[in-house]
């Protein structure tokens, strides 16, 4: 069940914004991000597809919703991304897989 969508259309060059999506992690203004890990990569018809393992310490979830969704110190996130140079085009999905039943993410 889909209760919220969101779209946002940047005002820069593809390139930068393609760029800016791979290298938000490590980042000072999300600390609780420890890690992202390649998992598996490769390059289908130019298109290249990339699996990432994120990792972080909080979510940021409040107190109360503990008691509704569990906790967790440590939280896994699959982000699998197709990026297409020739049409210009990357979509990115991410996975929460603690979470899973409450929170989903893809970028187009």
């Amino acid at each position: 069940m889909k209760i919220w969508t969101s779209e946002h259309t940047f005002d820069h060059p593809w390139e930068t914004v393609a760029q800016a999506a791979w290298r938000k992690y490590p980042n000072p203004m999300v600390p609780s991000v420890i890690g992202a890990d390649v998992i598996d990569r490769e390059v289908v018809n130019g298109v290249l597809h990339t699996h990432r393992l994120v990792v972080s310490t909080q979510w940021g979830f409040p107190k109360w919703t503990q008691a509704l969704i569990g906790y967790a110190n440590l939280c896994y996130a699959s982000e699998r991304s197709e990026v297409d140079p020739v049409n210009k085009q990357m979509i990115l999905r991410t996975h929460n897989t603690i979470y899973e039943k409450f929170l989903d993410h893809e970028i187009i």
